[in-house]
């Protein structure tokens, strides 16, 4: 017999995306799944699965999980973090009990301090989260697809995918610890931080990844 072939797909990610403008309770960006993914219609931030292809030679399963999961918030909220700003991604934890194994999943925060641009799912994405599907949770985040909901009140919330639970737990306990540009929990490194050339990096959030990066993530 031969051998097994290996799986396209090894694990699985969520970026949290955190807004914690001075003075108010921190936010974290939410959105609606669809009937048409696993947990429809709960309460989630972006995520997606991770392909090998992304491991890179060494199999590298959570830098895969890393340009999986920047890759994840661009097209579905329409926020492409810089090379700078995709330094400064948090290290959170992850429910155990993932789908493909313990240790397969893995999940990365980020901080915004100031309300940034959300310019909603791409076309190719758009099929996983329901529109207006927040309407009396939060605030909008202006796409019409997400919102920016307080820690606690999500926490409370009876259709928080439970997966999400850990992360958000762990944040409301620590996050304000980490503040961007002071202490960092892990950061990206190699070329899944490349986001952006140097020009792009200067501006407050990349419009999307270009060429040698582009492509491998487009694969």
């Amino acid at each position: 017999m031969g051998n097994k072939r290996k799986s396209k797909y090894v694990g699985s990610c969520g970026i949290y995306v955190f807004l914690c403008c001075p003075g108010t309770a921190p936010k974290l960006l939410v959105h609606r799944r669809s009937k048409q993914v696993s947990e429809p219609l709960s309460l989630a931030a972006p995520g997606g699965i991770v392909e090998r292809s992304l491991c890179g030679v060494s199999e590298d399963l959570r830098w895969g999980a890393q340009c999986t999961a920047l890759k994840e918030l661009g097209e579905e909220a329409g926020i492409w973090l810089t090379e700078l700003q995709a330094e400064e991604l948090l290290d959170l934890p992850a429910a155990p009990g993932a789908y493909w194994g313990d240790g397969t999943h893995f999940n990365f925060g980020f901080v915004f301090e100031e309300i940034p641009e959300v310019t909603g799912p791409e076309r190719d994405s758009v099929h996983e989260v329901v529109r207006d599907g927040l309407d009396g949770i939060g605030e909008p985040a202006g796409d019409g697809f997400h919102a920016w909901v307080e820690l606690d009140e999500l926490l409370e919330h009876p259709e928080l995918m439970p997966a999400c639970r850990d992360p958000i737990e762990h944040f409301a306990r620590q996050g304000l610890k980490v503040a961007p540009g002071r202490r960092r929990i892990g950061a990206v490194s190699g070329k899944c931080g490349r986001l952006c050339s140097d020009s792009q990096a200067k501006a407050p959030l990349a419009k999307k990844p270009r060429g040698s990066v582009a492509r491998a993530l487009n694969k």
